[in-house]
């Protein structure tokens, strides 16, 4: 097998990697729903008509440009993108993807949870 063949072979999908982004950031307290996007729809788009909404993947010569849309309870918004930023950060480190950018769109604001204030 050439190198160029063993390349793309091992190379991630981008469909997979947005789908490690949901989890990640799903995973992260408060964060109740991933969004469609308020003014158009984000979505990846792979090989064979699979899409992930939600999560836009670029490639830049620095690395890979990540925008996540969420619903989130009512919660400090600053510490919870941080945490979302570091989870998808760390998901996508170990697939292998470089992370230049984790852009954070909070789209919409759930209810609280019973005995939250």
């Amino acid at each position: 097998m050439e190198a160029a063949q063993r390349t793309a072979s091992a190379t991630v999908s981008d469909v997979a990697l947005a789908r490690a982004v949901l989890t990640a950031a799903r995973g992260v307290g408060g964060v109740t729903d991933i969004s469609r996007g308020r003014y158009a729809i984000i979505r990846t788009i792979g090989l064979g008509g699979d899409s992930v909404e939600g999560v836009q993947l670029a490639h830049r010569a620095d690395g890979l440009w990540v925008e996540v849309h969420l619903v989130v309870r009512p919660v400090p918004l600053p510490p919870l993108a941080a945490a979302v930023r570091a989870a998808v950060a760390a998901a996508l480190a170990q697939a292998g993807a470089l992370v230049t950018a984790v852009d954070i769109w909070i789209d919409g604001l759930a209810a609280p949870e019973a005995g939250e204030p």
